[in-house]
């Protein structure tokens, strides 16, 4: 008997938190993207049957699904009606092809097709399956793991920006660890180790239900170490002149483009260096919720004065930030002592270092991926936990 998962009741408040949470929200069935209403052993192409859930984005929710004419696992990204960057997207997947020469370390989509909904067509684009994204995994990893994805996602930046090409949202979201493959067992075995789909019904137009399912937890036995980078949907050729300057969520952003400077590889290394930072002190130097240039501020000190007047995000800049007599309120080196005091002082020294790199205000004076991966105290640390 098919297995189509498990509807959530009205009476089970705790299982609709958790589905608020952490589905999309219902609201973009009706409005801007327009999600498209899947189903749970809902065959697409003729070939693709939903299985089970992976996540969701801005501008699409991605599946989970068995490819019966491959006999394969792949992931279906679905993306909403109105999803502007459909086609750049799958054109930066090709150019990325054409212009970089090691493309292991990247998720690339396969295949497209079209997919009528009720309000419009959507664009799929199938992926090899692999698990969640980093940000989903980060608090089950050891320090070790979390060593060996640093060094792999800076090997796939070094890979794509000497195919001069410029990711622009780098994040943890858009990092997708390995899954070992499932397509050799049946849909009821890969629940037993995923869990059983646990849904709502959402019914966006009068002949159409679809429903919001919650994304499936892989656990940790069946992670393969291995990540890639994700997510080229807004993807440039460096020197590409860009409407949007910002980066959300702007804790990841460099702080350049706080001040109308055009996405380029040294802001990607900006991003870098906060994964770097994560991934190593277990959380950011600053909040994700808070104003990123004021923390940094009191962590690096006054910004450029040649930035002072081109703030363009929507908050208002400080003047403060700008002055010279501006001091900072802490250390980097008191930082990474009071979130890792399990570590001795040389490896502290070592990071400060190439934190310090990384977060050089100026883009000319940030390091580059190549040079991190070459750095003496960069490659220190690694030694100390990557084998």
């Amino acid at each position: 008997m098919a297995d189509y998962g498990d509807i959530i009741g009205s009476d089970d408040s705790d299982a609709g938190d958790e589905l608020e949470e952490n589905a999309e929200d219902m609201r973009r069935y009706w409005y801007e993207p327009l999600y498209y209403p899947m189903r749970i052993g809902q065959v697409l192409d003729q070939r693709y049957r939903i299985e089970h859930k992976l996540g969701h984005g801005g501008s699409s929710t991605v599946w989970m699904a068995h490819d019966s004419k491959t006999q394969t696992d792949v992931a279906l990204k679905v993306l909403g009606v109105t999803a502007s960057q459909t086609n750049t997207e799958i054109a930066m997947h090709r150019e990325i092809r054409q212009r970089v020469t090691d493309t292991s370390r990247f998720l690339l989509s396969q295949h497209t097709f079209s997919l009528s909904g009720p309000m419009g067509t959507h664009r799929v684009l199938v992926f090899p399956l692999q698990g969640p994204n980093l940000q989903r995994c980060f608090f089950s990893m050891s320090l070790a793991s979390r060593m060996s994805i640093a060094e792999q996602v800076l090997k796939a930046l070094e890979s794509l920006h000497d195919g001069n090409i410029v990711h622009r949202d780098l994040s943890d979201k858009n990092i997708i660890c390995g899954m070992q493959p499932m397509s050799h067992i049946n849909t009821a075995t890969k629940y037993q180790s995923l869990g059983r789909p646990r849904k709502t019904l959402v019914q966006p137009h009068t002949n159409w239900t679809g429903e919001i399912v919650l994304p499936m937890q892989v656990p940790a036995n069946l992670l393969t170490g291995s990540v890639y980078l994700g997510d080229f949907g807004i993807s440039i050729r460096a020197g590409t002149q860009v409407e949007c300057k910002q980066q959300t969520p702007s804790c990841w952003c460099a702080p350049e483009r706080f001040h109308n400077v055009n996405p380029t590889a040294a802001s990607d290394m900006w991003s870098f260096m906060c994964i770097f930072a994560k991934l190593y002190l277990g959380a950011l130097p600053w909040s994700p919720d808070g104003e990123p240039l004021a923390e940094m501020v009191k962590i690096f000190g006054s910004l450029p004065q040649r930035w002072k007047g081109y703030f363009c995000y929507p908050q208002r800049a400080n003047s403060s930030w700008y002055d010279p007599r501006t001091t900072p309120e802490t250390s980097l080196d008191a930082l990474i002592a009071r979130v890792r005091p399990d570590v001795d002082s040389t490896e502290r020294s070592y990071v400060a270092h190439v934190l310090r790199k990384g977060f050089a205000y100026e883009p000319n004076e940030r390091i580059t991926a190549r040079q991190l991966l070459q750095d003496a105290y960069f490659q220190n640390i690694l030694r100390r936990y990557v084998n």
